[in-house]
């Protein structure tokens, strides 16, 4: 049973968090250590490295709790010290004094190969001494003693005193010395090493170790030797069976009366411990045989095969009540976690042995393509649970798939009896698994409308246009939660009160902006039906100035009636962002003021359609493959710099939402909205997602109109898709409402949205940004200072020879080498280097000497500064198309008169801040 102390035991958290933790190694740094995966943190004394607390050491110590730990970091300046994890080991290296463990370490470098540069943790500087970390196989028996100077630090044997831990020098007390990692490069490291980045073990250290650990013998000490033993002077004092067997030949206590205690003790000891029925009869004879008046040999010989067969049923008989076939003969450990099983021996006879160091909980089992799928919680040694674990059948029909496949989880399986006639370990756990009762119930991903089973799946249950579908055999996987991607409740109440909520929300800001928001929102519910007529779903992107209203008020509302129980989008990071969109596909994923989207591009043109996102596994080693299913929202002031990227334009709708200040009551035109939003707020302390299951129901009540998507699109292409997935989503909000003016508002709203066609890169992004930097020359320049750079004007304004309108005229090379200088060399090549851009140019239908007609596709201009040699530069520049530059003007607010000329010497705003930025 293992040694907790009572204080450690079962210590509240609450009462913990209402202590002010003192100050020192161990309060400083135990939670550092718990995040990175050493779950061994012990408390030692201060300015000492032992004694450990215990319980937590040994074979059978445990890793201390969160709680066991807040509990320590009371203890004003105690040192922290670090037991292994199963899966890794510590070379401690001593080379000092009168050790010499460098002088070891190369011989057994030597031997077994170079150790590679690892973590290494010493408090006596960089050098040979130091315990060098190591990740190895779990479950193994290590050396404890690698070389005279070398010992083995594991999961059962020693610790490590760890940074920021101050030891006292044990031959100068006066004197003390700080415990510090070394980064593998040998620098000091500012940060706590995690466990899966400490390199593996070479395969020949551990084959090397392990034979080590078998062979090796240690020296006798005192505490080795037996306590003495005290020969009984008659029958009555003898204890046990085999006190009988000290006694005297001549003693009156010894003879055939006591024969029946001997050789049933003896017959009993062997069965426990699997030895032969062999050694049993040998004790029994030669007890007798030293009897002054022994038995003969046959009678013996007969009592302990009566007393063999009687004990071995007996056995049988308490196995057999214990291990139950409809359990697959598994039962949980006695201490611990983890299973036993029965087994034969080798012997032939049945017995109790180890089966693994896990527990598992079939909380739900589907099939998938013909496939069985168990969804599991897997318990670990450690106590540490994974949640909704998926395990195939493939899995349980190999014992080697079956080991690798706990192994991903630090678990270990100790059966491999494959031939035992009860079942291999795949069967037996099989077998646990059913008799668990789990449900028929398949676990998904994500929340939101899930294809196969056709409800909309939540905590709360599967919703359906009817209301909650308690047959449904689909359910969200628990981990959405325990990583922290969902923090969604859907609540319900009567329809007319939410339909009222949902009005009142909707004037909180400027009509058309609430339409189109929620509209979309509304088709994001439907986005599973919406996927059947669309390729992509739109992402919405919202440019809004300061306090306009885009993170509070309307929008945190709207996104409350959608079931987040946040207020406001809150900060993430890129891989955050991205598991996100893995996790919802009715509710968006709202994305705010983020520094810079580059880190999200390539997922934000896979979320649109549902692609994956790759990632790298718990292991380090594997790789993950998500689907991306989740609507996105993305706010800012800054976002049409986003919108002008290709690849997000295409697939966005973008919504320019107005400062919203001076709006005034609808109850009440003597006071601000904002006083009808706080009391909205007010009314629901717990936030709107308290209705949001009755909303998603009335939206699911109206799915029928994505049938009218074709009709509502009319063209083709992308533009057209996602404008008519606005139109069906405001032709759904209006019938929840009730109000039709919605759809009307949101057609004419889209009817104003132009269709950008071939725009791409080059005319988004790059020619705008020469524009407003480089002015509008009406005849090439080619200035030697920054913002020019020495190039000829990539961009002209001018008529063309023989023709009275102006016309935007560029040089793709010129283009491409400004923009490259401009960005300091950093352009992306997909989209920004003379290459694309001259594929760019030829999709909006740009023509140069050989396919276009000169002065009408092409012209020549001669540049206004003159070679070395006298004579006069001429560039060649393709017409970019009317309409193109049109909007580039336009979005710019420059306007081109027949007689305007632009002055290269005169610097404007723009161009100064290009300078500044050269």
């Amino acid at each position: 049973m293992t040694n907790t102390p009572i204080e450690t035991r079962d210590f509240p958290k609450q009462q913990a968090a209402s202590m002010v933790p003192a100050k020192g190694p161990f309060a400083d740094s135990w939670e550092q250590y718990r995040e990175a995966g050493w779950l061994g943190t012990l408390k030692l004394p201060k300015l000492s490295k032992k004694p450990v607390p215990a319980g937590f050491t040994g074979d059978h110590g445990e890793f201390p709790t969160d709680d066991q730990c807040a509990l320590w970091a009371l203890t004003s300046n105690a040192n922290i010290g670090l037991r292994m994890p199963g899966n890794v080991i510590g070379i401690d290296v001593d080379d000092y004094d009168d050790k010499h463990g460098a002088e070891q370490l190369a011989i057994l470098e030597e031997r077994w190969g170079l150790l590679p540069p690892t973590w290494v943790t010493t408090g006596r500087g960089f050098g040979p001494s130091g315990k060098r970390m190591y990740r190895v196989p779990d479950g193994k028996q290590w050396p404890t003693q690698i070389a005279d100077d070398i010992e083995c630090l594991q999961y059962r044997h020693r610790y490590a005193a760890v940074w920021p831990s101050v030891v006292a020098d044990k031959h100068d007390p006066t004197k003390t010395r700080t415990e510090r990692w070394y980064a593998p490069d040998g620098r000091m490291s500012d940060r706590v090493p995690t466990v899966d980045e400490l390199p593996e073990l070479p395969g020949s250290w551990v084959t090397g170790l392990l034979t080590l650990s078998r062979g090796s013998k240690s020296a006798p000490n005192a505490s080795d030797f037996p306590a003495k033993v005290k020969f009984p002077a008659s029958a009555e004092d003898c204890t046990d069976w085999f006190d009988h067997m000290l006694l005297d030949r001549g003693s009156p206590g010894r003879g055939n009366q006591n024969s029946l205690s001997v050789v049933g003790g003896a017959v009993q000891s062997c069965i426990k411990h699997g030895l032969p029925f062999k050694l049993a009869l040998a004790i029994a004879l030669n007890y007798e045989g030293a009897s002054g008046d022994p038995q003969d040999r046959a009678v013996i010989y007969d009592q302990a095969a009566r007393m063999w067969a009687d004990e071995v049923a007996k056995q049988r008989d308490d196995l057999t009540e214990k291990f139950a076939e409809a359990s697959g003969f598994l039962e949980p450990r006695e201490e611990g976690i983890g299973y036993v099983t029965l087994s034969d021996n080798r012997f032939g006879k049945a017995e109790e042995m180890p089966f693994g160091d896990f527990k598992v909980l079939a909380t739900s089992v589907h099939t998938q393509d013909g496939r069985t799928v168990w969804t599991l919680d897997l318990t670990h040694k450690s106590g540490k649970v994974f949640e909704d674990v998926e395990m195939t059948h493939e899995v349980l029909s190999s014992t080697q798939a079956l080991r690798r496949w706990l192994q991903g989880y630090r678990c270990s399986l100790f059966f491999a009896n494959d031939r035992d006639q009860r079942g291999t370990a795949g069967t037996r756990l099989q077998a646990l698994l059913e008799s668990q009762n789990p449900v028929d119930c398949r676990v998904v991903s994500y929340l939101g409308w899930d294809d196969k089973a056709g409800v909309f799946v939540t905590f709360e249950g599967a919703i359906t246009a009817d209301g909650i579908d308690t047959r449904a055999n689909v359910r969200p996987s628990r981990d959405l939660v325990a990583r922290g991607l969902i923090s969604h409740v859907y609540g319900f109440r009567p329809e007319q009160e939410t339909r009222e909520v949902l009005r009142e929300v909707l004037t909180f800001h400027d009509e058309t902006v609430t339409s189109v928001v929620f509209s979309w929102l509304c088709a994001a519910v439907l986005k599973g039906h919406l996927k059947r007529q669309s390729s992509q779903f739109p992402i919405l992107v919202v440019e809004a100035p300061s306090e306009s209203g885009k993170s509070t008020g309307f929008s945190s509302m709207a996104y409350q009636l959608l079931g987040s129980k946040l207020a406001e989008a809150g900060d993430s990071t890129p891989a955050v962002l991205r598991d996100s969109m893995t996790a919802h596909r009715g509710a968006p994923v709202r994305i705010d003021d983020m520094d810079s989207i580059a880190p999200l591009l390539a997922n934000l043109r896979q979320v649109t359609v549902e692609g994956y996102s790759d990632k790298m596994g718990e292991d380090r080693r594997s790789t993950v493959r998500n689907k991306l299913v989740a609507p996105v929202w993305l706010s800012g002031e800054g976002v049409t710099a986003v919108h002008e990227e290709k690849a997000i334009k295409d697939r966005s709708v973008l919504l320019r939402m107005p400062n919203p200040k001076g709006r005034v009551s609808l109850k009440d035109p003597m006071r601000p909205q904002w006083d009808d939003i706080q009391d909205l707020m007010a009314r629901y302390p717990d936030g709107l997602s308290v209705m949001a299951g009755t909303l998603v129901q009335m939206v699911l009540r109206h799915a029928g109109r994505v049938d009218e998507f074709k009709e509502l699109r009319g063209a083709s292409g992308r533009h057209a898709d996602k404008m008519a997935i606005l139109r069906v989503g405001a032709r759904v909000l209006a019938d929840v409402t009730q109000d039709e003016a919605h759809a009307k508002r949101v057609d004419e709203w889209v009817s104003d949205q132009i269709d950008t066609g071939a725009e791409n890169a080059m005319t988004l992004k790059v020619i705008p940004a020469a524009v407003k930097v480089l002015g509008v020359p009406s005849k090439p320049v080619e200035i030697d200072h920054a913002p020019h750079f020495g190039i000829a004007s990539p961009i002209v304004f001018r008529e063309a020879p023989g023709q009275a309108d102006h016309a935007m005229w560029v040089n793709i090379t010129n283009l491409a080498e400004w923009w490259k200088k401009y960005n300091n060399g950093k352009v992306a090549e997909r989209t920004e280097t003379g290459e694309a851009m001259a594929g760019q140019a030829n999709q909006l239908g740009m023509k140069g000497r050989r396919a276009g007609e000169r002065n009408v596709d092409w012209a020549q201009f001669n540049v206004s500064k003159a070679t070395p040699d006298g004579t006069v530069k001429k560039v060649l520049y393709q017409r970019v198309p009317d309409d193109n530059a049109a909007r580039v003007l336009e979005s710019l607010g420059v306007e081109i008169g027949a007689d305007e000329e632009h002055n290269p010497g005169k610097l404007n705003a723009a161009q100064i801040a290009a300078i500044d930025r050269a």
